[in-house]
């Protein structure tokens, strides 16, 4: 080797050698936290969230990295990450009493009420002059419900730190809780002679101002925290959602248009798409959302908001695609959650909707529209506990919730709980008392417990609050048919259709009003009248064929579920009745297209799956698919004999008699009547060698009806036992 290559060689190791050194752990943590405290003193945390971590991986045994990556992960929202930082933090330096207050408000929020306890109670023990343990404390008892007690820790921790203006705040949010505003005003007030300079108890006035319906001096004390604020964009934001809450939307799109225009804001862009999107705007939402993505193409917010403009444009297809390639990027994205679960619901695919919309509430447990989603699938799904305790959820986050209120009344509704449903009802009657809701929703219980007087007279209120309420009006109609008030039922109706003489809607009532009062001539001429008034209309030509079909006019029944189902293709009653009348002129296969086409809208639908069940076990179908469908049907309609008959009969076919058995016992106790059934309890029976009970049951077959489908081999099966 030469000398001047060995020389070149030296100096190089000496460079790395050099470097190595310089580069240091400790260097290393020096230079990433100094770049990491410039990025917070700019307010970006993201930015000095990576330093932090660098600076923790190069030492990472340094609680004080450890504290200041966990308050950038806090501002940034991050509160899973934080949590972890904080325990770091907790773990590395016990004596950081402020992150151990931070962990314990974030074990609070997840419901680790105990290790939040042991926490505030050490902070306390170990730092008595400290306000950090009561304020813990404080939030403990709040989430006790113990408002008196958490006002007394807020105040002994205001007492230690007078100048903190975070229990001063406290304070008057819990004088709020108690309803008492004069109270939260002087705590908000001394919040800001405390700190003069902070916009936050400027905030909070505003907001008690528009709580309390004064928005001229709200926006006044937002505009003055707005001059003071580092954050001017999240002032501006909460701004226009007040003005949105208080119904002002031309302010609202006012604030945001203004933002966008100063600041090419994101963030404002996204709310007012929002907003586009919640009125049905659709054109006006989309160069808004193109505008998001044009600016950041891999924008979450914007593929999300891109999906709900899909599904309001009615491309379920579309907005799935979006909302899973959001799900895929951001498994905690609770947003995408909801409404990917609600396209599947939307397309029938419940279960897996379900699974969506309570993965969406476990992200976000204070999304209130998430938990009204589920509240409301449960009750369609036959389940009022999940409901009930999805209502008692949203109103633990608002108590003046209406529709959080009204899936609780109708959870003990659907138990016949009638007491305690009603005295929902009566609330909200009383919370909103110019809303027909409380009074239809009460009419509905008087109705379902057989007093159709007292219905009407709640009914007549709804429709005195909206005359234009239809349903309503149907409602109170009937109820005063029931009564059997008819000439005032047939009152009201024509004063509807004199009203309204041109609307499909108000015929297909007259319609079906005069068949219940078995008037087919009128009934008829109405459902035709509203079949002229608009040809598209599903409904009418649904509601004649079950008049043809209660005539036994079946060729005209299967005439009129045609044009139904060909008018609308999705209605899942009109293709399953069109199904029955097929089935009962003994065109079986056309029947079971109808049914499929019923389940492949409704999965669970109990007739058309019974009723498919049946058509492929009787007529050479596939007996492993039979099978499937009668499980279907049976799950959903229990209790029904017919389905329990099906589903045992099946049994039967494929020689399984002891599955048979109990099911068709069931279903012949329950529909003793039906020679069908008792047929079939005889011949599983005659399987099973129980010759005297079967020749009961097949004698009792042919003497409920001696013609029945299935009497030769009644008779057969009866002589061969004999």
């Amino acid at each position: 080797m030469s000398n001047r290559l060995a020389f070149w060689m030296f100096m190089a190791f000496a460079v790395l050698c050099i470097a190595s050194c310089s580069n240091s752990p400790r260097e290393l943590m020096a230079k990433h936290m100094k770049r990491g405290d410039d990025y917070v003193a700019k307010e970006k945390f993201r930015e000095a969230v990576i330093e932090f971590k660098n600076a923790a991986k190069a030492d990472p045994n340094n609680g004080k990295v450890h504290w200041k990556l966990a308050q950038s992960l806090m501002a940034t929202k991050d509160y899973r990450g934080a949590y972890l930082e904080l325990q770091k933090t907790v773990e590395l330096d016990p004596a950081n009493f402020e992150a151990k207050g931070k962990l314990a408000e974030l074990y609070v929020a997840s419901g680790q009420i105990k290790e939040a306890r042991l926490l505030a109670d050490n902070i306390v023990a170990s730092q008595p002059a400290a306000p950090e343990g009561y304020i813990l404390l404080s939030g403990l008892a709040l989430k006790e419900g113990k408002i008196d007690v958490a006002t007394a820790h807020m105040k002994k921790a205001s007492e230690l730190a007078p100048r903190n203006i975070r229990p001063l705040l406290s304070l008057g949010n819990l004088a709020l809780v108690r309803k008492d505003t004069k109270s939260a005003t002087e705590w908000y007030d001394k919040a800001a002679a405390a700190a003069p300079s902070s916009p936050e108890p400027l905030i909070a006035r505003g907001n008690l101002h528009f709580a309390t319906g004064d928005g001229i001096e709200g926006e006044k004390e937002y505009r003055k925290a707005i001059a003071l604020s580092k954050d001017k964009e999240s002032v501006r934001l909460a701004l226009s959602e007040h003005f949105l809450f208080q119904d002002n939307l031309p302010a609202a799109e006012k604030e945001l248009n203004a933002l966008i225009k100063e600041s090419n804001s994101q963030r404002a862009r996204k709310a007012l798409a929002g907003i586009k999107i919640e009125m049905g705007k659709a054109t006006e939402a989309k160069p808004v959302i193109e505008a998001i993505l044009k600016e950041n193409a891999k924008d979450l917010e914007g593929k999300y908001l891109k999906g709900r403009l899909a599904l309001l444009e009615k491309k379920p297809d579309d907005a799935k695609a979006l909302f899973t390639e959001v799900i895929k990027q951001d498994a905690t994205n609770s947003k995408a959650h909801l409404y990917n679960g609600m396209v599947d619901i939307m397309q029938g695919r419940v279960d897996s909707g379900r699974k969506e919309v309570e993965e969406a509430v476990k992200s976000d447990p204070r999304d209130i529209r998430a938990h009204l989603v589920l509240g409301d699938l449960y009750l369609k799904t036959n389940n009022p506990e999940g409901a009930e305790k999805e209502a008692v959820e949203i109103l633990k986050l608002n108590q003046a919730s209406a529709p959080a209120a009204i899936i609780y009344g109708d959870s003990f509704l659907m138990r016949k709980e009638w007491k305690k449903a009603e005295q929902v009802y009566g609330a909200l009657i009383k919370q909103i008392p110019k809303s027909p809701t409380g009074y239809m929703k009460m009419g509905f219980s008087r109705k379902l417990q057989g007093k159709p007087k007292e219905a009407a007279g709640y009914f007549s209120q709804a429709v005195a609050l909206n005359p234009k309420d239809l349903g309503a009006v149907t409602e109170y109609v009937f109820a005063l048919g029931a009564a059997k008030e008819t000439d005032k039922a047939e009152k009201v109706l024509q004063e509807a259709v004199s009203k309204d003489p041109k609307n499909p809607l108000v015929r297909t009532l007259e319609g079906k009003f005069q068949a219940a009062a078995r008037k087919p001539p009128e009934a008829e001429a109405a459902f035709l009248k509203a079949i002229d008034l608009a040809p598209d209309f599903a409904t009418p030509y649904y509601e004649l064929g079950m008049l043809y079909m209660s005539q036994n006019k079946l060729p005209e029944a299967e005439a009129r579920f045609r044009k139904a189902v060909e008018k609308n293709d999705k209605s899942v009653g009109a293709h399953t009745i069109l199904g029955v009348v097929l089935n009962s002129r003994n065109k079986i296969d056309e029947a079971n297209t109808q049914y499929r086409r019923a389940l492949a809208l409704s999965p669970k639908n109990p007739l058309a799956a019974n009723n498919l069940a049946a058509n492929l076990a009787d007529h050479g179908g596939n007996l492993d698919e039979a099978l499937k469908f009668a499980q279907i049907a049976r799950e959903s309609a229990p209790e029904d004999p017919n389905v329990g008959d099906t589903l045992g009969w099946i049994y039967y076919r494929k020689g399984l008699y002891d599955s048979a058995l109990p099911i068709i016992s069931e279903s012949a106790k329950r529909a003793a009547g039906n020679p069908s059934i008792r047929y079939h309890y005889g011949m599983i029976l005659a399987k099973l060698g129980k010759g005297k009970e079967a020749v009961s049951e097949l004698k009792a077959a042919l003497g409920i009806d001696a013609k029945f489908p299935g009497n030769e081999d009644a008779r057969k099966t009866l002589n061969g036992l004999r």
